[in-house]
């Protein structure tokens, strides 16, 4: 989980969709043999853009483009069947490519498309696939939250300059705890980590939710990755 937390650390300096596809390429799944990597979503009406890639040769004509439903649900390549539910795998028949689902609140909203310089092997694919769900999430989460407008951000959390506002309520204590609940630690794992006791840990989540106007740790982890608390 070490690169897990390495790389919601790194989402904190808001790096683009393209710098995202990169250093997944680059660095965090380079010891899987990836080589390309290219994340989208379907938007409401069925149509769909590209939102970061990187290692491909076609990259630019990609680039803000917007494809309607009825035109990419008739592509004949692997991808697309995955995504339409033609190939019920995960994995091209290849074994050189796999498309993984991103969700926004439960919704599947959009898919990352993964290749690999080599076939990888049948006993691999769910430690493969792993790997890089695990990277999903928080992905999911980085991007729905910076396709929102800025007035939908402010109807929904009811703060004006989110940033100032959100970090300025919080104590450096509180700051550490709850950059411990984006990285999925528990209250035990805080407690041992920060030096405090479980009780405190307990009480100060609890300060966090009310600063944040969140009821759960899901939410006031969503909720420091969207005003980059931390």
């Amino acid at each position: 989980m070490t690169g897990i937390r390495k790389f919601i650390e790194w989402l904190s300096f808001h790096p683009t969709s393209d710098e995202i596809a990169r250093a997944l390429v680059t660095e965090y799944l380079s010891a899987e043999g990836v080589c390309c990597i290219r994340f989208g979503r379907i938007q409401s009406d069925d149509s769909a853009m590209v939102l970061g890639q990187y290692g491909y040769a076609d990259a630019a004509d990609w680039k803000d483009k917007i494809v309607p439903g009825a035109e990419w649900r008739t592509w004949n390549i692997p991808e697309i069947d995955i995504i339409t539910g033609k190939n019920k795998s995960k994995w091209a028949p290849n074994s050189k490519m796999c498309v993984v689902s991103m969700r926004d609140r439960g919704v599947i909203q959009g898919n990352i498309v993964v290749e690999f310089a080599n076939p990888i092997s049948d006993s691999d694919k769910p430690r493969v696939l792993e790997s890089i769900e695990d990277y999903c999430v928080p992905i999911a989460l980085y991007l729905s939250f910076q396709n929102r407008t800025v007035a939908s951000l402010s109807a929904i959390t009811g703060i004006n300059d989110s940033r100032d506002s959100g970090s300025g309520q919080l104590s450096a204590r509180q700051l550490s705890i709850l950059r411990g609940m984006v990285e999925g630690k528990t209250n035990h794992e805080l407690a041992t980590e920060l030096g405090f006791s479980v009780s405190t840990i307990r009480h100060e989540t609890m300060r966090i939710y009310q600063a944040l106007a969140v009821s759960d740790r899901k939410e006031a982890a969503k909720k420091a990755l969207m005003l980059s608390i931390i």
